[in-house]
């Protein structure tokens, strides 16, 4: 039996660079068992890859996908959810009339939802045409203990001649599962010295009553990862002004974290809402740098005031672009 994929580089225009993603057709005549899934994404190694199911006809606005890790499947990402938007508005599109082996696959101008296990995610096609944008999920907190600078130091000591006068960190989740530190450097010294935790340790996303970060209800497994990043660094690609972040994962750095980043634009614009103003902008982050995988990461977020400070929504968005397609075996 054989399957046809491509694989991408998300969050950018540029083969290479991004963040890498497999994307794998299911056939309308069979369907794979999980297990199968597993294999797959394990075998192409990427951080996640995606299963695009065949559009129902009943439901022709609709994409469904599945994201899968090397070891687990996950109800969302970010960079599979750009890569997912990008595949269906556009670059199916391009394949298509390029009479790509993956032409078979191409989607319809008509899709304007993605359906993941976390819910439908709206997205649309911006007026570059090669970009994409998604209303992603969120349950925004902030949770009320944060990460000591001790500990902070503990795992990443190459940081102790860059940091000086910080107690603490916050720990924000975008949606629960998905927590982050964001811990802010003074300069892009300071996150050229950032690597690996010690011994590639990880955080625990537990409650804090066992002993992790999160309030009580949120440790629903999983980590907490600790995104670093620097504001308001002036951009040579782009000429603006961006935020500039690296996140590690045990021994392994992501080029680009599409929910790291999101829960770090939605800390910011509630610390703005929370000094009364009202907040709708865009974030440029840019991550992947120093790694050699640039990536251009987009966040569009409201605030409202009514009440306690909340967002009115987020929308992540980004560029993709194929690197390769073919035929894959399985059993």
């Amino acid at each position: 039996m054989s399957l046809q994929y491509t694989t991408l580089d998300v969050f950018t225009k540029t083969i290479f660079e991004g963040n890498p993603l497999g994307v794998v057709f299911l056939p309308t005549s069979s369907t794979l068992s999980q297990t199968q899934k597993q294999l797959i994404a394990k075998e192409f190694n990427y951080s996640e890859t995606i299963f695009v199911h065949p559009i129902d006809p009943q439901s022709p606005n609709q994409q469904r996908i599945d994201i899968f890790t090397t070891d687990k499947e996950l109800p969302f990402a970010g960079h599979p959810t750009i890569g997912a938007a990008s595949w269906a508005l556009y670059l199916s599109h391009q394949a298509s009339q390029n009479n790509s082996n993956a032409a078979a696959a191409a989607t319809t101008n008509k899709v304007d939802t993605l359906v993941t296990r976390s819910g439908p995610i709206p997205i649309s096609l911006k007026a570059s045409g090669d970009e994409v944008g998604a209303r992603i999920p969120h349950d925004v907190r902030i949770h009320q203990k944060r990460f000591p600078l001790q500990e902070l130091l503990r795992l990443h000591p190459s940081l102790k001649p860059h940091i000086a006068q910080v107690e603490s960190f916050p720990v924000v989740s975008i949606v629960k599962g998905m927590a982050q530190i964001h811990v802010q450097l003074p300069n892009l010294e300071a996150l050229a010295a950032v690597g690996p935790a010690t011994e590639g340790e990880l955080v625990s996303g537990c409650d804090a009553s066992q002993g992790g970060y999160l309030d009580e209800g949120w440790g629903v497994g999983g980590l907490v990862i600790i995104y670093f990043h620097v504001r308001d660094v002036a951009d040579e690609r782009t000429g603006k002004n961006v935020i500039r972040t690296r996140m590690w994962l045990g021994a392994e750095e992501d080029p680009a974290t599409g929910s790291a980043a999101s829960g770090l634009a939605a800390y910011l614009a509630l610390e703005e809402a929370s000094k009364g103003v009202q907040t709708e902008r865009k974030y440029d982050i840019v991550q992947g740098v120093e790694m050699g995988r640039r990536s251009d990461i987009g966040i569009r977020i409201a605030t409202k005031l009514d009440g306690a400070p909340r967002i009115d929504y987020l929308e992540l968005t980004g560029s993709s672009t194929k690197v390769a397609e073919g035929e894959l075996r399985y059993k």
